[in-house]
């Protein structure tokens, strides 16, 4: 499966639910700066994740509320957030201490509840891979033993299932948000060497995507710093030149000029990355990044399905993530809101 750019966890977690692209549903990185609110977005900070007017679209639980079923979320972005006025009738404000036993325990329990309070879609979230991918690298034992963790999860999961005599009437979709690429930590390119920050009002320092909002009448500056492969492992774009197929243009959260680092490249503030190496926070060994190209192989995201409206033993092409929300309201026989998905992908796959 095809990730929306930028192949960063909120605005994929956010594309599958709604099946739009972040420029239409307004997570467009993890970190966002939004110039009218003039106000930032972090997705480490739990108030701004609470906080409704971030959040576009229609998520697949508000979907399934406003159509009287009931939702479910263990955890997953923008789940926290009253959206529309909606919120899942189950929700969990996110920790990552959870273990996942009580994640999918607590799942189960939900499907234990008389029909009238059971939800019939219900979310989960498991970071042990993303998270052991980021510090130690995709092909790094640690990685092998946290997709072990998951899949017995997964595992419990459905023995529950199969315990409560619902397995063969469920429907499963398992989802990742994206991939994950090998870097070498000291290959990081210092952005700050190529252009004066004071030209700027804002810039929203990401690793793999950095978004720069310059000052009135500062653009074209920085843009000819920037331009012209001066910034080595790095692509600078202004914003009405960022590449059509990223479908990552018409949205004020994006900045007037974005630089995109090659992969395997981590884009620093000049200060910033010598404290974190003065402070032995760069490792020696192989880490895990993403949200570069979303056309990269590294990139790609998975998707498995099971369940009685699936067809079984097929792969079908790769789509992108966006389909997944016409397949989810296919499959709980919802009207999908307005998306930006292919149903010819959930024709492909649904019985």
């Amino acid at each position: 499966m095809t990730p929306a750019f930028p192949a960063l966890t909120f605005p994929n977690h956010y594309t599958i639910a709604t099946g739009l692209n972040p420029e239409d549903h307004g997570i467009v990185a993890n970190d966002i700066y939004d110039p009218i609110f003039a106000a930032t977005f972090s997705m480490n900070n739990k108030a701004a994740v609470q906080d409704t007017r971030w959040w576009g679209g229609e998520p697949i639980w508000v979907t399934a509320e406003k159509q009287g079923e009931r939702a479910a979320c263990y955890f997953f972005p923008g789940s926290e957030a009253e959206i529309l006025g909606v919120r899942p009738t189950f929700w969990k404000p996110y920790d990552e201490n959870t273990p996942n036993s009580k994640r999918v325990d607590t799942a189960l329990s939900w499907l234990d509840l008389p029909a009238p309070q059971r939800p019939s879609f219900v979310a989960l979230y498991f970071s042990d891979v993303d998270t052991a991918g980021h510090h130690f690298s995709p092909d790094s034992p640690e990685v092998r033993r946290a997709i072990e963790e998951v899949d017995n999860s997964i595992g419990r999961l459905i023995n529950g299932l199969k315990q409560r005599r619902i397995y063969d009437q469920t429907n499963i979709i398992i989802v990742s948000d994206h991939g994950m690429a090998a870097v070498k930590p000291t290959d990081v390119v210092l952005l700050d060497k190529y252009f004066q920050t004071k030209r700027a009002k804002k810039v929203i320092w990401g690793p793999e995507l950095t978004q720069i909002f310059p000052k009135e009448g500062e653009s074209a500056v920085i843009a000819d710093e920037l331009a012209n492969g001066k910034v080595k492992h790095a692509q600078c774009y202004l914003k009405q030149e960022i590449p059509a197929r990223f479908r990552y243009q018409n949205n004020r959260r994006i900045a007037p000029i974005i630089c995109l680092a090659d992969e395997g490249w981590r884009i620093f503030e000049k200060q910033t990355y010598i404290d974190e190496l003065e402070g032995g926070k760069i490792p020696k060994h192989l880490i895990g990044a993403h949200g570069y190209d979303n056309a990269l192989p590294s990139m790609r995201a998975t998707f498995i399905a099971h369940g009685p409206a699936f067809k079984s033993g097929i792969i079908v092409e790769p789509f992108d993530n966006v389909d997944v929300y016409n397949i989810m309201t296919d499959v709980l026989g919802l009207k999908a809101a307005h998306n930006d998905g292919n149903i010819a992908t959930t024709r492909s796959m649904l019985r």
